[in-house]
């Protein structure tokens, strides 16, 4: 998408303008029935088709718009003799399969398309007894709909669209804080899809290249419930456990699926290992391999003598890991290192770049391109310095609650860097190398510098 037709997307979406009746119960006659209507915005940089289009996505999609439904089962297009609606364009029957399925229970669904004198809607309707069958997710109500309103005069471009739901009990749509979220989300997502739609959609980010989508999610459902709930309630460090509890799961779920897809249990080596959390995943899933970082961390002590961690200052330009993949995850200074390392050790490599960081280690000042962040610049780079050590590189877009999500994997060789282009490399960067000084040594620094003030104020 060039830049011209973004900067239209972006002035688009700030004309998001809703009104929400939630608060207040405001009904629309739709469908030969009343319904209550919980949001409208008005919408002029897209029409009825656009709408449309949104609606076969999601219809074909939920996952899009449900972050809990792992996938969308379209089962069939049945029959509606004996419960046709008004102006039925078309109807599919489809299975919402939840991420969680020890805990929620597939949803089956007929999603309805209907055009009105008013305009274009779709109706969700779930096939199920009662509210006790919807899962946590799904709006408390019978069914609900989105609309797409003719402006009036029929004018091409302009309309509004509607959400409305066909409560089960008065409020039931709306009884509770996270159920209002619930409709506040679907509409700002419904108004920027479909203006999207109308200014044409290209995917930024691409998953589930490297790694297949539905292995991965099985591996993480896995190790999300045999180690999550402990290890978040317990994480003695000062770091959020719900960012590197969940991040670390997701990357040792990936590298997992990777890594079964050669029917091997390699070994490991992770440099900068930080928490060691990725450690002790991959080491309690049959993995062996160790981890090493400049300083020990307190949750060390908690993993077990069986999970190797190393407190130690490497220097890049001489160390073999001793391993069959070399995995650096946010090593900062290290992460630039890792395809060397691992050409010098004869192995395959994964990186995930944080920080920018040169050879050198120093912080490392980037010009991205037009249209290019400065991280993936630096991904760039990473993956350059892979193909000057004979890798060809591949990249994935990590499923992890972080915005430094790449991984750049090298796991198969060009055979276009012999071992001297690789000496030659590293040994031009060997001068240049300066390694970090150590958190610990840093805290010493600082106390030294604390206690000859002190000893200064209170000489005479």
């Amino acid at each position: 998408m060039d830049l011209d037709v973004e900067q239209q997307r972006v002035a688009a979406f700030a004309k998001f303008s809703p009104v929400y009746h939630l608060a207040s119960v405001e009904t629309a006659p739709f469908a030969g029935d009343c319904w209550r209507l919980l949001a409208s915005v008005d919408i002029e940089d897209a029409d009825a088709a656009h709408f449309l289009g949104v609606v076969e996505k999601w219809t074909a999609a939920a996952e899009m718009v449900m972050p809990p439904v792992e996938r969308t089962d379209v089962v069939a297009q049945p029959s509606s003799a004996g419960e046709t609606l008004p102006a039925e364009i078309t109807r599919v029957r489809r299975v919402l399969v939840p991420r969680r399925k020890s805990k929620d229970c597939a949803l089956e669904e007929d999603v309805v398309v209907s055009r009105l004198d008013t305009g274009v809607y779709v109706q969700f309707i779930p096939r199920c007894d009662g509210p006790a069958e919807l899962p946590f997710y799904y709006p408390r109500v019978s069914k609900y709909a989105f609309g797409y309103v003719d402006a009036e005069g029929g004018a091409h471009g302009a309309g509004r669209l509607v959400v409305l739901a066909k409560e089960l009990a008065a409020g039931s749509a709306v009884a509770t804080a996270k159920q209002q979220s619930i409709w506040r989300d679907l509409t700002k997502k419904l108004f920027k899809w479909t203006v999207t739609e109308r200014f044409g959609y290209q995917r930024r980010v691409v998953h589930d290249v490297v790694v297949g989508r539905e292995p991965y999610l099985a591996k993480y459902g896995e190790l999300k419930a045999k180690y999550a709930a402990r290890w978040v309630a317990g994480w003695p460090e000062q770091t959020d456990p719900q960012k590197f509890v969940y991040e670390d799961i997701a990357i040792a779920s990936w590298l997992i699926c990777l890594w079964e897809q050669d029917g091997a249990r390699p070994t490991f080596a992770d440099l900068g290992c930080g928490n060691g959390f990725l450690v002790f995943l991959l080491t309690s899933e049959g993995y062996s391999g160790y981890g090493v970082d400049q300083s020990a961390r307190k949750i060390w002590t908690q993993y077990g003598v069986e999970v190797d961690l190393r407190a130690q200052t490497l220097e890049p330009y001489r160390y073999d890991a001793g391993a069959d993949w070399v995995v650096g995850n946010h090593a900062d200074e290290l992460a630039p290192w890792v395809p060397l390392i691992a050409a010098r050790s004869g192995a395959s490599f994964v990186v995930i770049p944080c920080c920018p960081h040169a050879l050198s280690g120093a912080r490392m000042p980037l010009v991205a391109a037009a249209g290019q962040s400065k991280y993936h610049a630096y991904v760039g780079y990473i993956t350059d310095l892979a193909a000057q050590c004979g890798y060809e590189a591949e990249k994935e877009f990590l499923r992890i609650p972080s915005t430094k999500n790449v991984a750049v994997v090298g796991r198969r060789r060009t055979g276009r860097a012999s071992s001297a282009d690789i000496d030659a490399l590293v040994s031009a960067a060997a001068g240049e190398f300066v390694p970090r000084v150590p958190d610990s040594v840093k805290n010493e620094i600082r106390l030294a510098r604390a206690r000859a003030r002190s000893q200064k104020q209170a000489a005479p």
